[in-house]
């Protein structure tokens, strides 16, 4: 069976030169940088080291704290879930809190 669609060329791009390349190759060009993670990590809080009772405050202004409030909660999930550890995450005065709770 035949489809009756016309068959439409794809228009060519008049804004570049049959010539022009759009990618570079660099030879031995080494190794990538190392990453510097994203915006909003939160690896460099030390709740790995700190003991049942110990408080970690991170100081945010109020509305950082609503749009941070729950990566931090997921960060110090993934820690407790690694660590067989227990963290409870709360806005404080200051910002947001992670208590040690086991």
């Amino acid at each position: 069976m035949m489809d009756n669609r016309k068959k439409h060329a794809m228009p060519r791009r008049s804004n570049l030169d049959e010539a022009t390349t759009r990618y570079r190759v660099y030879k031995d060009a080494g190794p990538p940088p190392p990453s510097l993670g994203s915006r909003g990590s939160w690896s460099e809080l030390p709740l790995d080291t700190i003991s049942v009772g110990d408080l970690v405050e991170v100081t945010l202004e109020k509305d950082e704290v609503r749009s941070q409030i729950n990566a931090i909660r997921s960060y110090a999930g993934r820690i407790a879930r690694k660590n067989a550890k227990k963290f409870s995450v709360r806005m404080t005065t200051y910002g947001i809190g992670i208590w040690r709770v086991k």
